[in-house]
Formats: structure tokens, C-alpha cells, sequence
């Protein structure tokens, strides 16, 4: 074979190469096209939502639950006040109202918990709450214990009043009654005494606030109850002058052999 004709061979064979590359070039051309102007790129999806975790939800709803519980013990407290044969209608109204402010003081409570930014916040809520549930029963127990001394003033002033009665009859017949009217005045000195106890344990019960401290709830159970026991001593001398009264009352009035 020639030189020329080599070289005319080497001529064709480049072109055909060509030909293979041009043609794989609009081969691979494809892809690229597919990636124009009119094609959406990869969606990689929404970021995720980045909430801020509350550290302190299962504190809260733990508080949740005691402070119910503080709440449906008022509660039930009011209704037995409402409900109540011994207390009488003057401290059933001021129960009332203590209740109520009571209620509203655990509401606030709740309202702490809920925007407390601190553990100690919350246990400080809880406490409040479990104080003022024990405020509202130690109130009801002093003035059931007050109405209830009170209601024996009245037995025993009644009763003085009747033997007082009898004995001036027999004074007006010129009988000396000084055997009977002593001791019914040592009775009457008494039941003023106990009725003035009474009355200071009674405001000491209602000064207790609707969000007490525990030395609040201290004094208060201990000044009340020193109070209400001085009030039974003072009872318990009425109740002895009314038995003499009434033992010289009948020796008066049972005739002499």
C-alpha cells in the first residue's frame, strides 16, 4: 500500500471516529438537558420544628394533681359548713367567705405552676396549696368547737334563768333565797367568761388567711385551742354553780317536818 493511500485511510478512519465521539456526544448531551431551566430541583423536605423541650411538664403535672386534690377538699369543707346543724348562720357566712377566698387562692396557685420557670417554684405552689386546704379544716373543726361551747352557754343560761325565776317566787314569800342566787351569780360570771373565750377563738380562727404560713397554722391551733379549753373550764364551774343552785332551790322548796 502507497503512503498516500495510508494517509487517505488514516483520513477516513479519523472522521469516523469523529463521527462516534460527535455521536456520543449528543448522547450524553440528554442528560443534561434534562436538568434545564423547566426541571425542579431535589426536594430535601421541611426543617424539623425545633419546639423548646419543658423540662418541668412532669413536675407540673404532678402539681396539677395535688392542687386538684387541695381544690376538691375546700370544696367538700364548704359543703359540710353549708350543711352543718351546729354551726350557727353568723360563722356559716364567714366560712363562706373564707372558702371562697380559699378557691381563689389555689386558682392563683395554679396559675404559678403553670408559668413557673423553676422546680422550686412549683414545690412552692404545691405547698401553698396543701396550707390552704388545711387552713379551710382547721377553721371549720375550731368553730364547730366554738358553736358547739356555745350552744352550751345557752342550755345553761336558760336554765339559770328558770331556777332564778323560781327562786324569786319564794323571795317574794319572804323565803331566803341567798342559798340559790349565790351560786347562780358565780354561774352567770361563768358563762360571761366563756362566752368572751368563745368569741376570741373564734375571730382567732377566722384571722387565719386563705394562703397561710405554718406558723400562721400554728399559732392559730394552739391560741384557739388554749382559748376554747379556757372556755370549758368555764363551763364546767357554770355547770357545778347550776347544780347547787338547783339542789338548795329544791331543799327550799320541800317542806319541814
Amino acid at each position: 500500500m502507497s503512503t498516500s493511500a495510508r494517509a487517505a485511510g488514516s483520513g477516513l478512519a479519523f472522521l469516523a471516529a469523529c463521527a462516534v465521539i460527535g455521536g456520543g456526544g449528543v448522547a450524553f448531551a440528554a442528560p443534561s438537558q434534562a436538568s434545564g431551566p423547566h426541571s425542579k430541583p431535589a426536594s430535601h423536605g421541611h426543617p424539623a420544628s425545633h419546639k423548646p423541650v419543658d423540662h418541668l411538664a412532669g413536675q407540673r403535672a404532678g402539681a396539677g394533681h395535688a392542687l386538684a386534690a387541695d381544690t376538691a377538699r375546700v370544696t367538700r369543707i364548704a359543703s359540710a359548713e353549708t350543711a352543718s346543724s351546729v354551726l350557727s348562720v353568723v360563722n356559716k357566712a364567714a366560712l363562706a367567705t373564707a372558702s371562697s377566698a380559699d378557691l381563689a387562692a389555689l386558682s392563683t396557685d395554679k396559675g404559678t405552676v403553670a408559668s413557673a420557670t423553676t422546680a422550686a417554684q412549683i414545690r412552692a405552689a404545691i405547698l401553698a396549696g396543701a396550707r390552704t386546704a388545711r387552713g379551710a379544716q382547721l377553721q371549720l373543726q375550731l368553730l364547730t368547737s366554738a358553736d358547739q361551747a356555745q350552744l352550751s352557754v345557752a342550755t345553761l343560761t336558760s336554765s339559770a334563768a328558770a331556777l332564778a325565776a323560781q327562786a324569786q317566787t319564794l323571795q317574794d314569800n319572804g323565803t331566803d333565797t341567798s342559798t340559790v342566787t349565790t351560786p347562780l351569780a358565780d354561774l352567770a360570771t361563768a358563762l360571761a367568761q366563756a362566752d368572751a373565750d368563745i368569741q376570741t377563738a373564734t375571730a382567732t380562727a377566722l384571722a387565719v388567711p386563705a394562703s397561710p404560713t405554718d406558723a400562721q397554722l400554728h399559732t392559730a391551733t394552739v391560741t384557739a385551742r388554749q382559748q376554747l379549753a379556757a372556755a370549758a373550764t368555764a363551763l364546767d364551774v357554770a355547770t357545778q354553780d347550776l347544780s347547787t343552785a338547783t339542789d338548795a332551790l329544791t331543799a327550799l322548796q320541800t317542806p319541814t317536818a
